[in-house]
């Protein structure tokens, strides 16, 4: 099946065999990720304000709470204040709805994305000095993961850890780390001149219509910063995945350097024109996959901004007077967009977007926003449809504002397996898949710098699930085969149905041999193929590279 202007393509599915077993086959690794994420309950943080005030003692009486505008009754209710759980004055008569003992300390983990591919290092660096030094704020129970996101892959720096002293190692190593900012700005400054150069060569020529279309020039340079925005995206939303099950409130610091809301007004810096722009992508569309898997996974966002200019050496009212007022209506556009980006993401997730120089502060404020708070969950009637739903908690009290997520996705297991597999291409170490064998042949040449490469997949029947029918077995099975280039672009992942039959259940250590080809660029790739055994939810994985010296020289 040919996939449209993307890296690889899965061509041919060529064979199938029982082959005889033996050792585990050459070349296999160890799994990439576990099972699929099970998630039942929906858990609600819930800050409650009145005139900007915390207002603490209610209970779930005190909330309404409606599932795409139904309500639903609350199953489950904790009032964490100062970080413990605290007695309900209904508990006492014994309520109904379960909760935490009171006095439990309630922990909260801290995830850490850093932004290397958009944001300027002395930015991020800013930042990461101050974390430093806010380190201090976690208490005994609170934990912090860190990773990092350079364009082409995501690295963890740290995995779950109490210890300041190690995290403080970590985060000073964090410095140290390559940013790339200022490849993102000389890529805008390139355009720019061009399209001052291509105005100036138009000066004096008629002017059919005074608002005019996006040029080839402005489509293709907010197609690139959404295919760029995406890969942070995607990276972000990979690393939520990766820690999808951390204990107490989930947190994510997400240290964005620059994310548009939309591209297309960002590049043309010019609301009259917007219009014109609906058919590049926009922020519901390219940030929806990273609000949903937080909403999936519980995860509250607090976005801190990283900004796109560096201003470091001058005061905000200096920089002010450096540049024209023209050039400061361009930059206010350009502001007004990325903020956007992060007040979308945390206002679907319950969280707070820190902008305007209030990222050195970030972690001090996200401790004191996430002390005090009501946990209240629900199970809803789970479908696996892939269908978004929308969630709003009100308090039945007048003058009280209720702060929380915006909704959730029902996902569907396929749904699920492949975003587990396009996790695996950037975050690719968690461990508890079965291992898969997977081998690639010589490639031909197949087009300008291209090249179909044979793909052969061992697979070991142990780790399937037949089933018995009319004739013999079979096992019901998907094949999913996702590539990374080496400029950081991923392809669409194709599911390939794959029903194994055989007329005699298969005797332990039997392998299944499965055949295809795979057209992709003349590049180094890394490579993921997986195989979800859909009866028992089981994946079997294995991570590969693919060397561009695969080519046939014909």
């Amino acid at each position: 099946m040919r996939i449209q202007s993307l890296p690889t393509t899965v061509l041919i599915a060529a064979a199938l065999l029982l082959g005889a077993g033996g050792a585990r086959p050459a070349g296999a690794q160890d799994g990439l990720f576990g099972e699929v994420i099970d998630v039942r309950v929906v858990n609600l943080e819930v800050v409650v304000t009145e005139k900007g005030e915390r207002v603490t003692g209610l209970g779930p009486e005190d909330f309404l709470l409606t599932v795409d505008g139904k309500e639903v009754p609350i199953e489950y209710f904790t009032e964490v204040h100062g970080g413990t759980a605290v007695l309900r004055g209904d508990e006492s008569a014994g309520s109904a709805v379960p909760a935490l003992a009171p006095g439990v300390d309630v922990g909260s983990s801290y995830l850490v994305f850093i932004d290397d591919y958009f944001a300027l290092p002395t930015d991020r660096n800013r930042v990461l000095k101050r974390m430093i030094e806010q380190l201090p704020f976690l208490s005994v129970d609170d934990r912090m993961a860190v990773v990092a996101f350079n364009g082409r892959k995501v690295e963890m720096l740290s995995t779950w850890s109490q210890s300041v002293p190690e995290l403080e190692r970590v985060f000073r190593k964090a410095l140290d780390r390559p940013a790339y900012g200022l490849a993102r700005q000389a890529e805008q400054r390139l355009f720019e001149s061009t399209r001052d150069l291509r105005s100036d060569a138009l000066d004096g020529a008629p002017i059919a219509n005074t608002v005019e279309d996006l040029k080839i020039d402005e489509r293709m340079r907010a197609d690139e910063i959404v295919t760029q925005v995406k890969k942070a995206v995607l990276a972000a939303s990979s690393a939520l995945r990766s820690f999808a099950n951390p204990p107490g409130r989930k947190l994510m610091l997400l240290l964005a350097g620059g994310w548009p809301y939309n591209p297309g007004l960002w590049v043309t810096q010019d609301p009259a024109r917007a219009f014109y722009t609906h058919s590049i992508a926009r922020g519901d569309e390219i940030y929806e996959p990273l609000s949903e898997t937080a909403n999936r996974l519980s995860y509250t966002i607090y976005p801190v901004d990283l900004p796109g200019l560096d201003t470091s050496s001058v005061t905000a009212a200096e920089f002010a007077r450096s540049v024209s007022a023209f050039d400061r209506i361009d930059i206010d556009e350009r502001e007004r967009e990325e903020e956007a980006t992060l007040y979308a993401l945390a206002r679907e997730t319950g969280g707070k977007a820190f902008v305007d120089g209030a990222g050195p502060s970030a972690f001090q404020r996200v401790y004191e926003d996430t002390r005090t708070y009501y946990w209240i969950g629900f199970t809803p009637s789970w479908k696996g449809d892939d269908e978004a739903h929308k969630v709003r908690i009100k308090t039945r009290r007048k003058g009280l504002k209720a702060r929380s997520r915006k909704g959730f996705s029902d996902l569907s297991r396929e749904t699920e397996v492949s975003m587990m597999v396009e996790s695996a291409l950037l975050f690719g170490d968690p461990p508890g898949a079965a291992p898969l064998g997977a081998f690639v042949g010589k490639g031909e040449r197949s087009g300008r710098g291209k090249i179909t490469v044979p793909l052969k997949i061992v697979i070991p029947t142990d780790g399937l699930t037949f089933l018995p029918v009319e004739g013999g077995f079979i096992a019901d099975t998907e094949l999913r085969v996702a590539v990374l280039d080496e400029n950081g672009n991923t392809s669409d992942i194709p599911v390939i149905p794959i029903g194994l039959k055989t007329k005699e259940m298969p005797e332990a250590g039997r392998f299944t041999v499965y055949e295809t080809q795979v057209k992709m660029r003349k590049q180094k790739h890394d490579m993921v193929v997986s195989l979800y055994d859909k009866p028992s939810g089981k994946i079997l994985s294995t991570k590969i590279e693919v060397e561009p010296k695969t080519a046939a020289k014909n």
